[in-house]
């Protein structure tokens, strides 16, 4: 999977990884701390309790520490980004900036209890930030929790409609249900509004690892997408992983019309002509 980017915009969103298993927790529970946050009881949206008597002089402290945090998050040195974040958090515990960054660090290091908490501040100091709804569905998205992270995703579309990659990451969760048709429909949306989005690594790096099955159907379903826009290289390598990944209903290739945009690409009637020897048509 590729790392999400912390870069100069505060509001860049995560694509989660999966959790591979249970990771310890490095520091403990988010520790910006001062400010404990309860859940309310019906929509779970958490309540923060602004810190007073934060000055400029600490607000210009804790935009330093970030900067230091973006500088190694940018180089993958995600124990030293944290540490600079959680300096930033303390000095101003009030950006939901910088806990959105917080928790898409320690998202990084799959410490995904803390990065719960700390965008769930993020969320609580501004509850129409839609990044951090996107990047707490990340986070459930990883440790599996798919009903939470649809609830999000819907959340940050619902507040941010025009960001491609919250359509992508909303697609791949449907994709991870088996519902395609839904996730084909996201993507598209994703699609229009950034034509570039599935040419990203980190534009599809949120989709979790799920059965052999599954990653089959999700690369056919891509193929499907990029062949519909006349992207043949892009859909000729989404069909060959899904062949590699099992797919075998050669007859589905034939009949689908989205692969009609590049049925005379070489490229792809040299994947169709070997699919059809190794399985004997």
């Amino acid at each position: 999977m590729v790392a999400a980017r912390v870069p100069a915009d505060p509001g860049r969103p995560l694509l989660g990884r999966r959790r591979s298993g249970s990771a310890p927790r490095l520091f403990g529970a988010a520790p910006a701390l001062v400010v404990a946050f309860t859940l309310a009881a019906a929509c779970h949206t958490p309540r923060v309790v602004r810190v007073p008597g934060v000055q400029p002089a600490d607000v210009i402290q804790a935009n330093e520490a970030a900067r230091d945090g973006d500088m190694a998050f940018a180089r993958k040195d995600f124990y030293s980004a944290l540490i600079s974040y959680l300096k930033a958090s303390r000095a101003n515990p009030n950006s939901e900036y910088i806990y959105n960054k917080l928790g898409i660090t320690y998202s990084q290091l799959k410490y995904y209890r803390e990065a719960t908490d700390a965008f769930q501040r993020s969320i609580g100091l501004n509850p129409k930030y839609a990044y951090a709804y996107n990047n707490l569905g990340s986070v459930y998205f990883a440790i599996d929790d798919k009903k939470r992270a649809e609830r999000n995703f819907k959340k940050a579309i619902g507040l941010s409609p025009n960001v491609a990659s919250f359509h992508v990451n909303l697609g791949s969760l449907y994709f991870e249900k088996k519902k395609m048709q839904r996730g084909m429909d996201e993507w598209r949306k994703g699609l229009e509004l950034d034509s570039t989005i599935l040419h990203k690594s980190e534009g599809v790096s949120l989709v979790a690892a799920g059965s052999r099955g599954s990653k089959s159907d999700r690369n056919y379903f891509m193929a499907r997408l990029f062949a519909s826009v006349g992207d043949a290289a892009r859909a000729v390598e989404s069909l060959q992983q899904a062949l590699n990944a099992g797919f075998s209903d050669i007859e589905a290739i034939h009949r689908e019309h989205d692969f009609d945009p590049i049925r005379q690409d070489e490229r792809f009637q040299a994947v169709m002509k070997t699919a059809l020897l190794l399985r004997g048509h």
